[in-house]
């Protein structure tokens, strides 16, 4: 496809996700991803036909929006933020296939909460959405850490973004000062599965009713980046002694 029709189509993407309310959008190359990530989680293996990937995110407001719902007798329990993603998901599905193109997974995987086929944070990053931080989270100059991902890939020939975002959390040492894990180092390494360890213990739960629970997540109550904060009880001790 010639450079000005790609440019066409990218434009029509863009513009496309603005009118679908999507708080954070970008397009990634799978070649730059590919270079990356390790074996099993590059895009190639997944998806060999891909050749961009859609980002796309839903900023959390308030700690509610990140909780996790009682979905019904069943007693399983359901995120707030993946759901609203998951609609946004189908409905640019919907716009790619009625323009003749595929899209491939968009899928949380199994395995843990730190496995979704493809490495998203990083992917954003790639797209100038936002930098790693030391948290080993996206941060983004609206949201900070405190947004959810999700991704296409597709066979669509868009013009992917490129990465202007810089690490800048500096000296800043917050996230690793609260976090209650210890998974934070600090020396540029994140221990997933020790953090995991603390997100799915029972005890570390906050339980708003027996309907609605939230998780640790004090790396992003307390991390000062983002032009939306969560509330000022988040920048107390309040919360951390909840915990």
């Amino acid at each position: 496809m010639e450079l000005k029709r790609r440019e066409q189509l990218t434009a029509m993407m863009k513009k496309f996700a603005i009118e679908q309310n999507i708080d954070i959008f970008g397009i990634a190359d799978v070649e730059p991803i590919d270079k990356r990530a390790r074996v099993g989680r590059r895009p190639k293996d997944l998806f060999p036909m891909s050749k961009t990937i859609l980002i796309f995110g839903c900023g959390m407001a308030d700690p509610i929006s990140r909780g996790w719902v009682c979905n019904g007798k069943g007693g399983d329990f359901i995120s707030l933020t993946l759901c609203e993603l998951e609609n946004r998901k189908w409905i640019l599905k919907k716009f790619l296939r009625e323009r003749g193109f595929q899209t491939f997974g968009g899928e949380i995987y199994g395995g843990g909460d730190f496995h979704t086929g493809i490495s998203l944070a990083n992917a954003a990053e790639s797209c100038g959405m936002g930098y790693i931080g030391r948290s080993n989270l996206l941060i983004t100059p609206k949201y900070g850490p405190r947004l959810n991902l999700l991704y296409l890939a597709t066979d669509a020939p868009f013009i992917p973004d490129k990465q202007i975002e810089s690490d800048s959390c500096g000296n800043c040492k917050i996230c690793q000062n609260y976090c209650l894990s210890g998974a934070i180092m600090g020396d540029g390494y994140f221990h997933a599965r020790q953090c995991e360890s603390i997100i799915n213990c029972s005890e570390n739960k906050v339980r708003y009713s027996k309907y609605l629970s939230i998780d640790c997540d004090m790396c992003l109550r307390m991390c000062p980046k983002g032009m939306i904060q969560w509330e000022k009880e988040e920048k107390m001790n309040t919360w951390f002694e909840k915990l």
